[in-house]
């Protein structure tokens, strides 16, 4: 066949409930639906590992964050790991990166010209360089770490050493460069191209024209908690994603626009989600919970996969590789660890993986409600166990939203979950969680906080 351009869209922190094809009555995400209408939306897609580096390992990698190039929040992006820009390069492909890339810090890859700075323009954030060894083999580097600046952000491109300050705000900025290189791209190779946002990851602020939401208004979860400030964070996350959604609509013109893109895939996916105020938490991931480890999936391609709209199959990011691979006819390499789901995007019969697994990895321990864990999904269930021993059980069917842990009820569905988690841990080579489940030891010490800090935990850590 021939090979289309690719374009991945990744954002940070987007939760895969907060779109309008998916039924969340606030957001208006109208080129999001286009696209899933137009091709494919998975309506169960998930995060393995919801905290961005180990994530965005995973989604480069095809491989579990624990037995990854990237096994952890301050882990790189290791220098001779192969990667999808890799793998693409060896079907005759270019690569170009723009953006957030938060998997290759080296802490002393602060050039002076950020470390002298008297101007603010490199106010903030991880302005560090990543080194060319840690960008997972693309060519084109216009990329930063880890800034949370969203009106302050810069990106360091190729082998300049200073980074170039970017104009206005970062999702806007970003997609303006993204859109120039492709108008001028010319190389006979197609592209694979990431455009990469931290927005609506915090902080919650958007440019004045976006906030539309009456906070007061707002239809919330059944898990939310109540309180004037979360319900503004969640209006404010919600214009975060709306002017995400304008910019993938202003991507996709240009690309339909542009002399030569005919032939293009477009992915759009997330990192990981967000809390927003559900179970009481926002600005938070790392737990097992749908609103954090329920991500976007969507798969654009015209006349190549047909208009399905939402689609079923437990499809999580480590099978972005496999699948991308295999929707343009690639070979899917042995070290893969995901499962290629292109049949099932153009329509034909596929059987999907029956659950899951998903974990913490390399947790950063910001504080002490940031345990390490590993858990599995499957249809109905979702069962976790925590590193010191707490172990989670959901049934989603009847407590979607996650009200009810009932591992201490239900001991039968436990041990069946808790074996089928030591099956996957074997199968990802996972090195050492067996031993905690299988063989540790009770942790009955008291925590004892270390400053008066205000905690930011659920309560099944409490």
């Amino acid at each position: 066949m021939d090979r289309p351009h690719i374009i991945y869209i990744l954002s940070d922190e987007h939760r895969g409930q907060a779109m309008s094809h998916m039924g969340d009555p606030n957001v208006r995400t109208p080129w999001m639906d286009r696209l899933a209408a137009e091709g494919a939306s998975f309506s169960r897609a998930y995060t393995n590992c919801p905290i961005c580096t180990p994530a965005r390992g995973t989604i480069f990698s095809g491989r579990h964050a624990h037995s990854g190039p990237v096994a952890g929040f301050f882990d790189v992006y290791k220098p001779t790991a192969p990667s999808t820009a890799t793998e693409l390069h060896k079907a005759g492909y270019h690569s170009a990166y723009f953006g957030k890339w938060h998997c290759g810090i080296v802490h002393d890859q602060v050039p002076e010209s950020v470390r002298n700075d008297t101007t603010g323009r490199f106010e903030g954030g991880s302005r560090n360089r990543t080194p060319e060894c840690h960008r997972a083999g693309f060519k084109d580097w216009y990329g930063f770490e880890n800034l949370n600046r969203h009106f302050n952000s810069s990106i360091y491109e190729n082998e300049n050493r200073d980074p170039t300050p970017l104009e206005g705000y970062e999702t806007d900025a970003l997609t303006d460069r993204a859109m120039d290189y492709i108008r001028s791209y010319e190389k006979e190779e197609p592209l694979f191209m990431v455009l990469s946002v931290t927005p609506p990851h915090f902080p919650l602020i958007v440019p004045e024209e976006w906030k539309r939401f009456d906070p007061a208004a707002l239809e919330v979860r059944e898990n939310f908690e109540e309180s004037p400030e979360m319900r503004q964070h969640l209006a404010d996350y919600y214009a975060m994603i709306e002017n995400l959604d304008w910019n993938i609509g202003r991507l996709m013109e240009c690309l339909q626009g542009t002399e030569g893109f005919e032939n293009c895939m477009t992915v759009y996916f997330a990192d990981h989600g967000d809390f927003m105020g559900s179970h009481g938490v926002f600005n938070t991931k790392e737990h097992p919970h749908e609103e954090s480890v329920r991500i976007p999936s969507i798969f654009h391609w015209p006349e190549r996969i047909p208009g399905q709209g939402q689609i079923g199959g437990f499809f999580s990011l480590v099978d972005l590789l496999a699948t991308t691979l295999g929707l343009i006819g690639a070979e899917v390499p042995v070290w893969n660890q995901g499962t290629d789901f292109a049949p099932g995007i153009r329509g034909e019969e596929f059987e999907s993986p029956k659950d899951v697994f998903m974990e913490m990895v390399g947790s950063p321990r910001w504080n002490l409600g940031m345990p390490d864990w590993r858990g599995l999904v499957d249809e109905r269930w979702k069962y976790a166990f925590i590193e010191n021993r707490i172990e989670l059980l959901y049934d989603l069917e009847a407590d979607p939203y996650e009200l009810h842990n009932l591992a201490k009820e239900n001991v039968e569905k436990c041990a069946e979950l808790r074996g089928r988690l030591l099956e996957l841990l074997e199968e990802t080579r996972d090195p050492y969680w067996d031993v905690l489940i299988e063989h540790g030891v009770e942790c009955d010490e008291p925590v004892i906080e270390a400053n008066d800090a205000p905690r930011r935990r659920l309560a099944y850590l409490d």
